[in-house]
């Protein structure tokens, strides 16, 4: 699920092998049924992209890159709720989708395959990459 801010960036970035920042401009997206349950599946094309952690060699504009989520985003049981009402809630939950024209943080399984997508304001990159470094220097 693609998640927004500041916060969970640096979050997923401290822990992260393989990562970089770009603007997307263009996402293509198709529903794919996989073995347990239906996936939204993604071929999205970045430009400007900065990498953050690790090494790669494809950065040029346009590089294209496979990224799945769920199509819902998952509701907790509350006491006292039916089973209807929790499935309802669930299906009212949408997961936010990759918008072209955005900057993200990517965080990488491989060179090819996005596992995270961060949403982040432009203004936010430097002090994103600063914090993840001070965490990273912290834990050493």
């Amino acid at each position: 699920m693609v998640s927004e801010g500041k916060e969970h960036a640096v979050q997923h970035l401290s822990k992260a092998e393989l990562a970089f920042i770009a603007v997307l401009f263009d996402a293509q997206g198709s529903l794919a049924d996989g073995h347990e349950k239906k996936q939204n599946v993604y071929e999205l094309k970045f430009e400007n992209i900065k990498i953050i952690r690790g090494h790669m060699d494809r950065t040029t504009d346009g590089t294209l890159f496979h990224y799945r989520q769920s199509p819902k985003g998952l509701k907790f049981k509350i006491e006292n709720e039916s089973n209807e009402q929790i499935q309802q809630a669930a299906e009212d939950d949408e997961v936010k989708e990759p918008k072209e024209g955005k900057t993200y943080l990517a965080i990488l399984t491989d060179p090819d395959h996005i596992e995270v997508l961060v949403e982040i304001n432009p203004h936010d990159i430097s002090e994103i990459v600063q914090s993840a470094r001070d965490k990273e220097t912290a834990t050493v």
